[in-house]
């Protein structure tokens, strides 16, 4: 039996479609699809990264004002995961983020620091005043 050697040659890349000087062939295909998938990739590793390093999310519906109540509700957003804490007492956060709690008021200025710290360490701090007159 005869053995018959194979021999790639190198052919030129007949194009796809012409359009004016401009010509697609499967070259330009395959660069154009993997430029797409590089700036895929650094999109997603930049979204990554910017997780790692932002603060976490803080929103407080509190606004400076003035109150004739003793206690005052303090509700607000933060992330999930993130450790709450409302004049260096804990609050737990729900699921979705949400958090509320209770604080006793005392004649006068009162100053409500709202502190959410992600597990990296990165903190978010809001400061309210609330004044109670009795």
């Amino acid at each position: 039996m005869k053995k018959t050697k194979l021999q790639l040659k190198d052919k030129p890349i007949k194009p796809i479609k012409k359009l004016g000087n401009f010509t697609i062939n499967p070259r330009k295909i395959s660069s154009i699809v993997f430029v797409l998938f590089l700036i895929l990739v650094a999109w997603y590793f930049s979204r990554e990264i910017r997780f790692l390093t932002a603060a976490p999310n803080l929103d407080v519906d509190i606004e400076d004002m003035i109150v004739r109540e003793e206690s005052f509700n303090v509700l607000g957003r933060t992330d999930s995961s993130a450790h709450l804490v409302v004049n260096d007492k804990e609050i737990l956060v729900e699921k979705n983020g949400n958090f509320e709690t209770q604080i006793n008021l005392v004649a006068g200025v009162n100053l409500i620091k709202i502190k959410a710290k992600n597990r990296f360490g990165k903190t978010n701090e809001i400061i309210k005043r609330i004044i109670y007159e009795k």
